[in-house]
């Protein structure tokens, strides 16, 4: 599985560099999710309701949005569970 990054998801990554969950998520998303074969080698992934190809996880109280294109995985955006959902899809 190829993944591939959004430059608007390295900004909200960028904006979050001072925040205690910020090495959680960086882990997961440049080692863990590179290494995965498929989404469901991670925990925590979840199909959200009213599309087919895209994606979130959770880490603490973000969100990262997620969108599989055949075998391409983009990682679109993290952001706060309050604002993700207005952001993303």
């Amino acid at each position: 599985m190829k993944v591939e990054y959004r430059k608007l998801f390295l900004k909200d990554l960028k904006r979050l560099k001072n925040q205690p969950v910020y090495q959680q998520i960086y882990d997961l998303i440049f080692i863990a999710l590179p290494e995965a074969q498929s989404l469901q080698d991670l925990s925590g992934v979840k199909a959200l309701v009213g599309t087919t190809n895209q994606y979130r996880i959770r880490v603490g109280d973000y969100r990262i949005g997620l969108e599989l294109n055949k075998d391409t995985l983009e990682v679109v955006r993290v952001l706060h569970r309050r604002e993700f959902y207005r952001y993303f899809p």
